[in-house]
């Protein structure tokens, strides 16, 4: 009970005792002194409160949110499902974010004589990320790189924007010289197929020619055997061959681009799957990649416990054997006969291209060898850092829905998705290795920002918050948040 409380019963008893002794005739001067006055006057401690300063303490109770779906994707670059995107809208900053007549950011855009359109976005000073880390331009750079990359396979779609020097970053090239190596990369793959087309052309004229009454020994001499002998003979077989192999590489990297996803987003349904415990697989690769294929189709597992390919009937005992992910690929190979392009058409959908990546690989190592080679060209034209807290974006173009995809966007820190050994904006190094997006991928299920709150833990499907102390804007009113699955 608070000290008023006790002041004021006692006060009503030395009243009531004053009235009990003047009723009795025996009270002095001295004796109401002792009671009203002792020896010892109490003094006020940081208890002690005044009638005035009574009023009861609210109890904010936490901000409750409800979704259909959390998957565990909590990256501001990769969150999709409702519950992932509150998740990012409470921990993230986003560029287009207000509170009256306050923003983090001041955008205006300014036309230019050749008909672009540059827009200028200047950071607030003083805006710290929830780690205490200020808020700056690389920031900025760095999240606009990483949604640009030809990797990014995200919800945000900037790679559609009319940015200066966009595809010629994505090419690593002058358009000349990509030009060049397109044409010769299509002539190879797209009009041989590493000799396919050129042999079949060959042995058809020699048919034809058979038909005709042409002998053996006659044949190397008719007109169309010929003419489909010198085709094939000016066939470049080595860059096929480098073809080929890019392609085969790519297909590979994409066997463990399925793994990787499977046990992101469906780890959830490894024991009702296959019987094994989340831990038992996410501690073993062999069980990752059998995972993998009984989730997409490839591999079915027995009553013995055995894994069997779907299509060569490969069998691995899940005791001493075990499938790597280049059987992975064998199997996805064979399912398609070899032919990656009907593979991706198929499996391929909404996500980066791989037949495009093993493409562009290759015509980057071919130009670079090229006499008339110029350079890599290793960072986006239009986009500059201005000073520590400005940032410029040049487009072909710029109206009002182009300006809302640039903009509305979080600044993710670098210092957390990215690696600031690997940034270096002089020396066109921007957090990553480009096009391989990787090492920000491993880092989906971290949600740090300049939001709100702070990502705590999960708990029975709930993703738990904390009130960020370092949010521009002041802490929120609810110390915290919890977001459930319904």
């Amino acid at each position: 009970m608070r000290k008023w409380f006790r002041t004021l019963s006692a006060a009503v008893g030395i009243a009531g005792l004053v009235l009990a002794l003047t009723g009795c005739g025996k009270l002095t001067v001295d004796d109401i002194m002792a009671v009203v006055a002792p020896t010892e006057a109490p003094t006020p401690d940081a208890n002690f409160l005044f009638p005035s300063q009574m009023e009861e303490t609210v109890e904010v109770e936490p901000l409750a949110l409800t979704c259909q779906e959390l998957g565990g994707i909590l990256s501001p670059f990769w969150a999709e499902t409702d519950g992932d995107r509150q998740v990012a809208e409470l921990t993230q900053l986003s560029l287009l974010a207000h509170e009256g007549s306050q923003s983090p950011s001041e955008i205006s855009r300014s036309g230019n004589e050749d008909g672009s359109v540059t827009v200028t976005i200047r950071l607030r000073d003083g805006i710290f990320f929830a780690d205490g880390a200020e808020l700056t331009a690389d920031d900025l750079i760095f999240t606009y790189y990483v949604l640009l990359d030809g990797d990014y396979d995200g919800p945000y779609q900037l790679r559609t924007l009319p940015v200066r020097g966009l595809s010629t970053y994505w090419n690593g090239m002058d358009s000349d010289m990509y030009a060049k190596y397109i044409t010769i990369f299509d002539e190879t793959y797209n009009g041989g197929r590493y000799e396919l087309d050129l042999q079949e052309a060959l042995q058809q004229a020699q048919d034809a020619a058979r038909e005709n009454g042409v002998s053996e020994d006659n044949l190397p001499y008719d007109t169309n055997v010929k003419k489909a002998q010198e085709a094939l003979d000016e066939y470049d077989t080595q860059r096929a061959e480098e073809i080929r192999s890019a392609i085969i590489q790519a297909w590979k990297q994409d066997a463990q681009a399925i793994v990787d996803y499977c046990l992101a987003n469906y780890s959830t349904s490894i024991e009702m799957k296959t019987g094994y415990t989340r831990d038992e697989v996410l501690q073993d690769a062999g069980l990752q990649v059998m995972f993998a294929m009984v989730d997409t189709g490839y591999g079915t597992l027995g009553t013995d416990g055995t894994l069997t390919g779907t299509v060569t009937g490969a069998v691995w005992d899940m005791k001493n054997q075990f499938p790597t992910v280049e059987e992975f690929y064998e199997e996805m190979s064979a399912a398609y006969e070899g032919d990656a392009e009907r593979y991706w058409s198929v499996e391929g959908y909404d996500r980066p291209n791989m037949l495009e990546n093993a493409q562009n690989a290759l015509i980057r190592s071919w130009a670079a060898l090229d006499p008339d080679w110029k350079g890599a060209v290793n960072n986006i034209e239009g986009i500059r850092k201005e000073d520590s807290r400005t940032v410029t974006v040049t487009l072909e173009y710029c109206d009002e829905a182009t300006l809302e995809t640039l903009c509305d966007i979080y600044v993710a820190p670098l210092h957390v998705y990215g690696d600031p050994a690997q940034y270096d904006y002089a020396a066109d190094s921007f957090g990553f290795p480009k096009g391989d997006l990787s090492e920000v991928r491993a880092k989906n299920g971290q949600s740090m920002g300049a939001g709100e709150y702070i990502y705590q833990e999960t708990q029975l499907r709930t993703v738990i918050l904390t009130a960020n102390p370092n949010y521009w804007l002041g802490e929120p009113e609810a110390p915290s948040a919890e977001i459930r699955e319904a």
